[in-house]
């Protein structure tokens, strides 16, 4: 298996859970964040999908800005699940065309723990996709959600 098939295939297990656990979510809680401050579930959700498309954007050309993507008011979880569909559509036809020649390129961030290969943008997507799915989690647990996704 190629790194690039390899890599989509990590990504779209975790991406994967996160949709499902979404579903797991009531629709009335998409404003829900455990304190002041927090993002709420619908942004975090948003974050999880609009940065994993940064990123992989990134790996593919090289060019972009890294920083905190805007998210939208959802009144519900339909639309909340609706906007991330849309971003797992967008990755990962985006992914879909990443060669092993756009992995090995070497680039060079403003943030230096992101320096070397694009294949370690890549690798960020997934961390990221996995730290922010945890915090969900907590959320749904917060909101008594019994029946929640976990990977065999």
């Amino acid at each position: 298996m190629q790194q690039t098939e390899a890599l989509l295939e990590a990504w779209m297990k975790q991406r994967t859970i996160l949709e499902k656990l979404l579903l797991a979510i009531p629709d009335q809680h998409a404003n829900f964040a455990p304190w002041d401050g927090a993002m709420t579930v619908s942004a975090l959700a948003q974050h999880i999908g609009a940065s994993a498309d940064m990123f992989i954007r990134l790996a593919k050309t090289g060019e972009g800005q890294i920083g905190m993507p805007p998210t939208v008011e959802c009144p519900s979880m339909k639309e909340v699940r609706r906007i991330v569909q849309e971003w797992t559509a967008s990755t990962a036809g985006i992914f879909r065309t990443l060669t092993a020649e756009d992995l090995e390129t070497v680039y060079h961030s403003p943030f230096p723990n992101l320096d070397g290969p694009r294949s370690k943008l890549v690798r960020l997507v997934i961390d990221h996709e996995i730290h922010h799915k945890g915090q969900l989690f907590v959320y749904a647990r917060m909101l008594r959600v019994k029946e929640l996704p976990f990977p065999l």
